[in-house]
């Protein structure tokens, strides 16, 4: 039945499509995104960067959710019709996710599609590594809307990572380009970071009190009884924390309601707001508690020091899988329970500095002075039809 209403979707996509590929081909960038309604922290300083050094190009930004129910769904046909003008009328489409009409249609040939994935190093499994398992798509599915298809280049923030994105992707290692994603520009500029410290102290006063800073930031649970285990397991963390020297910052994923709660007195006080994102909240922390999260990552580039903090990682591990050792190869400090997270930090306790910086080198290795402008150039150079494929991964490991 999938693929029966697959085809039927794909034929009449294909033909609206062909309507638009008729429309002349413009010296223009589309950045297509269903994982907001507003450009990525990766999107806007890509454009911010063609507008400034390549102002001769046109940008068009579309970033849409798919929503919930099945007149949201509906309504979203309009800006599917929205994404195959951009695509008819462009030469280069840069995406941060799966996008179904840039995989399932026939594009003009000289259209160049570009993936940056919406999460640095390679953590948890997902995409094909995952299919017909919990959590994953069913490979029926899959195939029928040709997942992760008519990519030309896949951005990895590290050599390590591409082996891991090419089983993800179900796509060659050539097409990868471990040069990094532009968010790492910004989670290593000394300004950005300054101007967010200030901006999470002006907004909470209150942590401005001389302790150090705890950011917890675990990822989100997809079901009830998941959800409720990791409410017991917060309360837990919140009430080990010594406040005389330490602040706490709970930052709950996105998909689990966005809300932070802050606690600087007691666990039993707390002010609570969704004005931050757990890597803002980074320019403010100390020290670094999460789970499964791939915010290790921007932790390890912030240079600041992960505990984890794995109280249900039998059932998780299990269920989902990993492309790395979780237990052996994340340079962190491990507990199962609160107490153990709460006295590693009391007495400073990190993960050992070779093994860091190694990982680091492997999985987010920051190449270049601006990943950004490489990302300029690559765009500038696949327009002009120059590229010459000098980003792209070796497998003997020289680029």
């Amino acid at each position: 039945m999938i693929r029966f209403f697959a085809k039927i979707f794909g034929l009449t996509m294909g033909i609206l499509y062909s309507f638009f590929k008729l429309m002349k081909t413009e010296n223009k960038i589309a950045f297509i995104s269903r994982q907001s309604e507003t450009p990525s922290l990766d999107f806007r300083y890509l454009t911010d960067e063609i507008r400034k050094e390549y102002p001769q190009y046109k940008i068009a930004v579309l970033c849409k959710m798919i929503p919930k129910g099945i007149f949201g769904k509906i309504l979203y046909g309009f800006e599917m019709l929205r994404q195959m003008k951009a695509m008819a009328t462009s030469k280069v489409v840069v995406l941060d996710g799966y996008c179904i009409l840039a995989c399932m249609l026939h594009h003009k040939k000289d259209l160049k599609i570009v993936q940056i994935w919406h999460a640095l190093g390679s953590f948890k499994r997902f995409g094909k590594s995952i299919l017909d398992m919990e959590g994953g798509n069913s490979s029926a599915v899959a195939d029928a809307f040709k997942m992760h298809n008519n990519y030309d280049l896949i951005a990895a923030s590290g050599d390590a990572c591409v082996p891991h994105f090419a089983e993800a992707f179900g796509q060659p290692v050539h097409k990868f380009i471990p040069i990094g994603i532009p968010r790492m520009d910004y989670l290593t500029d000394d300004a950005e970071t300054e101007k967010l410290n200030k901006a999470v102290y002006g907004a909470y006063p209150q942590l401005d009190n001389g302790r150090k800073n705890i950011l917890y930031v675990p990822t989100f649970r997809d079901n009830g009884e998941d959800t409720e285990q990791l409410r017991t397991a917060e309360q837990a963390l919140i009430k080990q924390i010594d406040y005389n020297k330490f602040n706490l910052i709970v930052k709950r994923h996105v998909v689990d309601g966005k809300k932070e709660y802050i606690y600087t007195d007691s666990a039993e006080q707390v002010i609570s707001g969704e004005r931050f994102t757990g890597m803002d909240f980074m320019a403010a922390a100390d020290y670094v508690v999460t789970d499964y999260s791939s915010i290790i990552y921007e932790a390890l580039l912030k240079k600041l020091p992960v505990y984890i903090y794995c109280f249900d990682s039998e059932k998780y591990i299990d269920e989902r899988g990993f492309y790395i050792d979780f237990w052996k190869d994340i340079p962190a400090v491990y507990s199962k329970n609160a107490q153990g997270i709460a006295a590693a930090i009391q007495k400073h306790e990190t993960a050992d500095a070779e093994k860091t910086e190694q990982f680091k080198k492997a999985y987010v290795n920051k190449k270049y002075p601006s990943v950004t402008k490489e990302y300029g150039k690559l765009i500038d150079k696949l327009i002009r039809n120059t590229y010459d494929g000098r980003y792209n991964y070796k497998e003997n490991g020289n680029e």
